[in-house]
């Protein structure tokens, strides 16, 4: 999958085609219900009005879904017309054009997003609440009401990996689960988005924990089944806090993984550390931290020694819970 998601007019040739379809299914869906007055949607000014915005995803370069973004007000706003084709269903797509359209709105300054759904699309339902949307009971007859504060949670961590240069890698935000002799341990399941620049987001095959150490130039994730990695280390330059809600991490592209099913640890990108040192200019004393760190990492995760044996495992379980996962 290619996936690619586009602002654009509402008024284009695929955003009208994307609308129709979508009008068709829900008159097939609730045929009781006169869609009529939705057939013809050529165009939604209010979708491209200041503090609104529509999207059409791509995969391949071939139209798959389509949604839109309004305010309700200078801190609210809603979301519309969200469809995706039926080939696109069921493969992450619904969750990357929603996490597009939350952060489009953090951008607009909103705190609080709405949207409305009804009880025959049990997909979209579904989507909705596993990315912490909540029922809202403000006396509208609508099967679901829902909505969801996008101001960051007590727990939120931002997390963002750069290069060496300052520029952005990637980025997301994960749960606060605690701390421990080892260091700080942050969580995602595989509904948080991992962002890479402003490429479309990735959804994790599983719950992972990622452990920011007190010490030493590196973070280390650790992923629950299936996930074929089970432990990813990035070597970097020592993680820095901003506060307790923000750590940013300088990757220096020399990674130390464990396979889940050979037990196997590897030294990974090898090449692209020698090549970034000439691109971004690393000083001889970090070239040298670097490989000292990764030296000391494949020994660690091969004899599994703490925090790469077991300590990572409360943590994770705290994710895979049936309310979590």
């Amino acid at each position: 999958m290619h996936l690619r998601i586009q602002r654009q007019h509402t008024g284009s040739a695929e955003s009208r085609e994307l609308r129709r379809e979508f009008v068709a299914e829900l008159a097939l869906r609730y045929p009781e219900q006169d869609f009529s007055a939705d057939a013809d949607t050529a165009e939604l000014p209010v979708l491209d009005a200041p503090g609104a915005a529509w999207f059409v995803v791509y995969d391949d370069g071939q139209p798959i879904g389509c949604g839109g973004l309004r305010g309700l007000d200078e801190r609210t706003g809603e979301i519309k017309w969200v469809y995706l084709r039926e080939a696109a269903r069921g493969r992450n797509v619904g969750r990357s054009l929603l996490a597009e359209l939350e952060d489009t709105a953090r951008e607009f300054g909103y705190t609080r997003l709405r949207l409305s759904t009804g009880d025959r699309q049990p997909e979209a339902l579904g989507l909705y609440v596993s990315a912490g949307y909540r029922p809202v009971d403000d006396g509208v007859p609508v099967a679901h009401r829902l909505d969801k504060d996008l101001r960051p949670g007590p727990d939120d961590v931002r997390v963002d990996f750069r290069k060496y240069d300052g520029g952005p890698h990637w980025h997301t935000t994960l749960r606060r689960l605690g701390q421990d002799g080892h260091g700080t341990w942050l969580g995602g399941t595989r509904h948080t988005p991992w962002r890479r620049g402003t490429r479309p987001p990735h959804f994790p095959q599983a719950p992972h924990v990622l452990l920011v150490p007190h010490e030493g130039g590196w973070v280390a994730n650790f992923h629950a089944p299936p996930r074929r990695t089970a432990v990813y280390v990035d070597v970097a330059t020592r993680p820095v806090w901003t506060g307790t809600g923000h750590v940013t991490v300088v990757d220096l592209d020399l990674d130390v993984v464990r396979r889940r099913d050979t037990g196997t640890v590897e030294l990974l990108d090898e090449d692209e550390f020698a090549e970034h040192q000439v691109r971004y200019g690393y000083p001889p004393d970090v070239v040298g931290a670097a490989r000292r760190t990764a030296d000391h990492l494949l020994a660690a995760v091969t004899a599994a020694r703490e925090p790469f044996g077991s300590a990572h495992l409360p943590w994770l379980a705290r994710l895979t819970a049936p309310s979590d996962a």
